[in-house]
């Protein structure tokens, strides 16, 4: 009598499993779920932090010996490269190893068709923010090898049994490039409320020097140029008069960093905006939330910017932030202009004063809004419901 083989599924993701899980909050679940009726396997860089323990039991690791350090972008750019150097012949181990399926939780540009040269089975991506879109865009000459890159991965991901995306935003897009509808999945991103959740407002404003009359308006992420931060900086001097009690809290690191440093102190704003630089645990990510008033999710409206449900938005709401956003597609499937938050053209910033202001001279209206924010928070992006979302598609692929 022939026994059955067990199903594998293998997940691909440059950072390891603990960077993967403070992203990617339920992964953990997502693991151990599939675990149940399939063998997983999980490929990655070694990182300083550990490994939580549901992965670890669940998925036989294979994490290569070489840690990435997300806090040094020239670290994080050079084992980026390393990584894509390395994918074929981590495909070609998956094919020896008989896996049936690869899924690669991160929109990194190549990956599935480097993926592709040495794995035939069937291959899943998370499609998400375009990076190079960002950088080309600042710089012409690169907008060529750009576009090249896009077309290959775009050719690559028409032929893909499943494409998660985190907005409905991103599978109109995909639909519109030839992508075949019933091959895409919209999920949204989870948000563990154990980690991002209400505190004390006056006293984690004192841990990062404000006093309880301050109005902060906080911001959080990797600063990249798409984020548009340098078009709040410049508008601070004007709002001040308005409202002088108005900071800037900016959370994160990354290759804006040197130029917002600058800005602010050509603009003599530095007792006006505090850059925390990179957080350490997403614990004291959480503090410095709360130490805001008004919670700011900003891009400059790129094209590719519409496809971010991004975690700065997430991460606010469930911390019963009253939102100010940019008006893009994504962000427009969960806050309704002036009934739940306010929205503004990015490249309006009259009306991006004028909300940020009707914000500022009503505590009332920013705790109604904070509070329908938390109920959408735990409503939409419910670990329980992502994750079992995730873990019966990735079922689908495997069986």
């Amino acid at each position: 009598m022939t026994t059955a083989r067990t199903s594998q599924i293998a997940f691909l993701f440059r950072y390891g499993p603990a960077e993967h899980t403070e992203l990617f909050h339920c992964m953990p679940e997502i693991i151990s779920g599939l675990a149940q009726t399939c063998t997983v396997h999980y490929y990655g860089l070694t990182s300083s932090k550990s490994v939580p323990e549901s992965i670890k039991t669940n998925a036989k690791l294979h994490l290569l010996p070489i840690t990435v350090k997300r806090a040094d972008n020239t670290d994080k750019i050079l084992k980026t490269i390393l990584w894509l150097f390395l994918l074929p012949w981590i495909a070609l181990h998956c094919r020896l190893k008989k896996i049936d399926a690869i899924y690669i939780d991160e929109t990194l540009p190549l990956s599935v068709p480097l993926a592709r040269i040495f794995f035939r089975g069937k291959i899943a991506i998370t499609v998400t923010d375009f990076f190079l879109n960002i950088y080309g865009k600042r710089q012409p000459a690169l907008q060529p090898f750009v576009n090249l890159i896009n077309a290959a991965d775009l050719a690559a991901w028409r032929k893909l049994p499943l494409i998660f995306t985190r907005a409905k935003a991103t599978r109109d897009y995909l639909k519109g490039t030839g992508v075949p509808e019933e091959s895409i999945m919209p999920v949204y991103d989870p948000c563990d409320t154990a980690l991002y959740h209400p505190m004390d407002k006056p006293a984690c404003k004192q841990k990062f020097g404000f006093s309880e009359n301050d109005l902060v308006l906080v911001h959080h992420g990797i600063l990249h140029p798409n984020k548009g931060n340098a078009q709040i900086i410049e508008e601070l001097p004007e709002l001040l008069h308005a409202c002088p009690r108005l900071r800037f809290l900016l959370i994160g690191d990354g290759p804006e960093m040197p130029f917002l440093k600058r800005l602010v102190r050509e603009k003599k704003l530095e007792n006006i905006v505090k850059l925390t630089g990179w957080l350490p645990k997403p614990e004291d990510v959480n503090i410095a939330l709360n130490a805001g008033d008004i919670g700011l999710a900003m891009r400059i409206g790129l094209d590719t910017d519409h496809f971010a449900m991004t975690g700065t938005l997430i991460h606010n709401m469930a911390c019963a932030l009253p939102i100010l956003a940019a008006r893009l597609r994504s962000i427009e499937e969960v806050i309704i202009d002036g009934q739940n938050g306010f929205l503004f053209d990015p490249e309006n910033m009259t009306e991006f004063r004028t909300k940020l202001l009707k914000l500022s001279g009503s505590h009332e209206l920013r705790r109604d809004f904070g509070q329908k924010a938390l109920q959408i928070a735990r409503e939409r992006f419910a670990m329980q419901q992502v994750a079992a979302q995730t873990i019966a598609t990735l079922k689908r692929l495997v069986e």
